[in-house]
Protein backbone atom coordinates (compact mmCIF):
# COMPACT_ATOMS: atom_id res chain seq x y z
CA UNK A 1 0.00 0.00 0.00
CA UNK A 2 1.00 3.19 -0.58
CA UNK A 3 2.54 6.04 1.73
CA UNK A 4 -0.44 8.54 -0.05
CA UNK A 5 -3.03 5.70 -0.53
CA UNK A 6 -3.20 3.67 -3.35
CA UNK A 7 -1.67 5.25 -6.83
CA UNK A 8 -1.92 8.79 -5.78
CA UNK A 9 -2.20 10.94 -8.68
CA UNK A 10 -1.67 14.87 -8.75
CA UNK A 11 -2.93 16.78 -11.01
CA UNK A 12 -1.24 19.62 -12.81
CA UNK A 13 -1.82 23.44 -13.35
CA UNK A 14 -4.47 24.04 -15.78
CA UNK A 15 -2.98 27.64 -16.41
CA UNK A 16 -6.26 29.47 -15.57
CA UNK A 17 -7.70 30.49 -12.49
CA UNK A 18 -9.66 28.46 -10.68
CA UNK A 19 -11.94 31.11 -9.36
CA UNK A 20 -12.52 33.09 -12.35
CA UNK A 21 -11.93 30.46 -15.15
CA UNK A 22 -9.46 33.40 -16.70
CA UNK A 23 -6.16 32.48 -18.29
CA UNK A 24 -2.91 33.33 -16.70
CA UNK A 25 -0.74 36.10 -19.06
CA UNK A 26 2.72 34.34 -19.08
CA UNK A 27 4.94 36.32 -15.78
CA UNK A 28 1.66 36.78 -14.56
CA UNK A 29 1.83 35.83 -10.61
CA UNK A 30 -0.68 33.19 -9.07
CA UNK A 31 -1.76 31.55 -6.11
CA UNK A 32 -1.41 27.70 -6.46
CA UNK A 33 -3.01 25.46 -4.08
CA UNK A 34 -3.47 21.57 -3.63
CA UNK A 35 -6.21 20.23 -2.50
CA UNK A 36 -8.21 16.73 -1.77
CA UNK A 37 -11.26 16.69 -2.50
CA UNK A 38 -13.86 13.89 -0.80
CA UNK A 39 -14.62 10.86 -2.84
CA UNK A 40 -12.41 11.86 -5.36
CA UNK A 41 -9.05 9.85 -6.30
CA UNK A 42 -5.73 11.55 -5.36
CA UNK A 43 -4.50 15.35 -4.84
CA UNK A 44 -5.75 18.27 -7.04
CA UNK A 45 -3.78 20.90 -7.87
CA UNK A 46 -6.14 24.38 -8.28
CA UNK A 47 -4.27 27.96 -9.41
CA UNK A 48 -5.89 31.19 -8.21
CA UNK A 49 -5.01 34.71 -9.91
CA UNK A 50 -3.71 36.96 -7.30
CA UNK A 51 -6.50 38.84 -7.73
CA UNK A 52 -8.99 36.33 -6.70
CA UNK A 53 -7.28 34.91 -3.96
CA UNK A 54 -6.79 38.25 -2.04
CA UNK A 55 -10.63 39.08 -2.66
CA UNK A 56 -10.94 35.73 -0.55
CA UNK A 57 -11.54 33.04 -3.15
CA UNK A 58 -10.61 29.29 -1.84
CA UNK A 59 -11.16 25.84 -2.88
CA UNK A 60 -14.17 24.42 -2.69
CA UNK A 61 -15.70 23.77 0.77
CA UNK A 62 -15.44 20.35 2.09
CA UNK A 63 -12.23 20.18 0.21
CA UNK A 64 -8.90 19.50 2.43
CA UNK A 65 -6.01 22.66 1.80
CA UNK A 66 -2.81 20.50 1.93
CA UNK A 67 -0.72 23.87 0.81
CA UNK A 68 -0.72 26.75 -1.31
CA UNK A 69 2.33 29.35 -2.47
CA UNK A 70 2.54 31.78 -4.51
CA UNK A 71 4.16 31.30 -8.31
CA UNK A 72 4.77 33.23 -11.78
CA UNK A 73 3.22 31.50 -14.71
CA UNK A 74 5.35 30.30 -17.23
CA UNK A 75 4.42 30.36 -21.17
CA UNK A 76 3.75 27.00 -22.27
CA UNK A 77 6.38 26.12 -24.28
CA UNK A 78 8.80 26.52 -21.44
CA UNK A 79 10.21 23.34 -19.85
CA UNK A 80 7.96 21.93 -17.68
CA UNK A 81 8.85 22.25 -13.84
CA UNK A 82 7.45 20.53 -11.07
CA UNK A 83 4.95 21.64 -8.98
CA UNK A 84 6.91 22.09 -5.97
CA UNK A 85 10.72 23.53 -5.69
CA UNK A 86 12.57 23.23 -2.49
CA UNK A 87 10.86 26.78 -1.33
CA UNK A 88 7.57 25.79 -1.78
CA UNK A 89 8.45 22.15 -0.32
CA UNK A 90 9.63 23.65 3.03
CA UNK A 91 6.52 26.08 3.03
CA UNK A 92 4.30 23.16 2.36
CA UNK A 93 6.22 21.05 5.58
CA UNK A 94 5.59 24.09 8.19
CA UNK A 95 2.45 25.08 7.05
CA UNK A 96 1.32 20.96 7.55
CA UNK A 97 3.13 21.26 11.22
CA UNK A 98 -0.40 21.07 12.97
CA UNK A 99 -1.27 18.35 10.35
CA UNK A 100 -3.30 15.33 12.18
CA UNK A 101 -4.58 13.42 9.60
CA UNK A 102 -2.86 10.33 8.66
CA UNK A 103 -2.40 11.27 4.88
CA UNK A 104 -0.89 14.40 5.81
CA UNK A 105 1.02 13.19 8.93
CA UNK A 106 2.77 10.89 5.91
CA UNK A 107 3.12 13.08 3.66
CA UNK A 108 4.74 15.47 5.63
CA UNK A 109 7.27 12.92 7.30
CA UNK A 110 8.09 12.57 3.32
CA UNK A 111 8.90 15.82 2.83
CA UNK A 112 10.74 16.16 5.96
CA UNK A 113 13.20 13.16 4.49
CA UNK A 114 13.25 14.70 0.66
CA UNK A 115 14.49 17.88 2.95
CA UNK A 116 17.00 16.67 4.76
CA UNK A 117 18.37 14.94 1.49
CA UNK A 118 18.62 18.37 0.19
CA UNK A 119 20.30 19.79 2.99
CA UNK A 120 17.51 22.40 4.14
CA UNK A 121 16.74 20.20 7.30
CA UNK A 122 19.09 19.05 9.57
CA UNK A 123 17.96 15.89 12.14
CA UNK A 124 19.04 17.75 15.51
CA UNK A 125 17.31 14.42 17.49
CA UNK A 126 15.07 11.46 17.69
CA UNK A 127 13.16 9.32 20.01
CA UNK A 128 10.96 6.19 18.91
CA UNK A 129 8.74 8.08 16.77
CA UNK A 130 9.46 11.33 16.21
CA UNK A 131 12.08 13.32 14.67
CA UNK A 132 13.48 16.66 15.74
CA UNK A 133 14.81 18.68 12.95
CA UNK A 134 15.73 22.56 12.21
CA UNK A 135 16.04 24.53 9.33
CA UNK A 136 19.09 24.89 7.83
CA UNK A 137 20.78 28.27 9.21
CA UNK A 138 17.99 28.75 11.43
CA UNK A 139 18.65 28.99 15.20
CA UNK A 140 15.50 27.99 17.74
CA UNK A 141 13.54 25.47 18.65
CA UNK A 142 13.44 22.33 16.57
CA UNK A 143 10.13 20.63 14.92
CA UNK A 144 8.97 17.84 15.45
CA UNK A 145 7.84 15.53 12.80
CA UNK A 146 6.04 12.23 13.76
CA UNK A 147 7.36 9.33 11.97
CA UNK A 148 4.74 7.44 10.66
CA UNK A 149 6.45 3.80 11.07
CA UNK A 150 6.77 3.46 7.27
CA UNK A 151 9.45 0.55 6.39
CA UNK A 152 11.74 1.18 3.30
CA UNK A 153 9.37 -0.31 0.85
CA UNK A 154 5.97 2.33 1.09
CA UNK A 155 8.89 5.23 1.82
CA UNK A 156 10.01 4.28 -1.99
CA UNK A 157 7.05 3.43 -3.43
CA UNK A 158 5.85 7.41 -2.12
CA UNK A 159 8.91 8.42 -3.36
CA UNK A 160 8.40 7.10 -6.74
CA UNK A 161 4.24 9.11 -6.79
CA UNK A 162 6.19 12.17 -5.49
CA UNK A 163 8.26 12.49 -8.55
CA UNK A 164 5.60 14.14 -10.76
CA UNK A 165 5.35 17.05 -7.87
CA UNK A 166 8.59 18.07 -6.73
CA UNK A 167 11.76 18.30 -8.33
CA UNK A 168 13.55 14.87 -7.40
CA UNK A 169 17.27 15.56 -8.61
CA UNK A 170 17.34 19.54 -7.02
CA UNK A 171 17.43 20.76 -10.62
CA UNK A 172 14.06 23.23 -10.51
CA UNK A 173 15.24 25.00 -6.50
CA UNK A 174 13.25 27.65 -6.19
Amino acid sequence: MSILGPSYPVSRSTGACAATGRAFATSEEFVATIVEREGQRGLERLDFSTAAWDGGARPPVGATLFGFWRAVFAAPEAKKSPLLGDAEMQDLFEDLGAATDEKQVRFRFLLALLLIRRRKLRVVGSTPGLLMVRAVGVTGEPMEVVDPGLDEAAIAEAVEQLTGIVDMDGEGKS
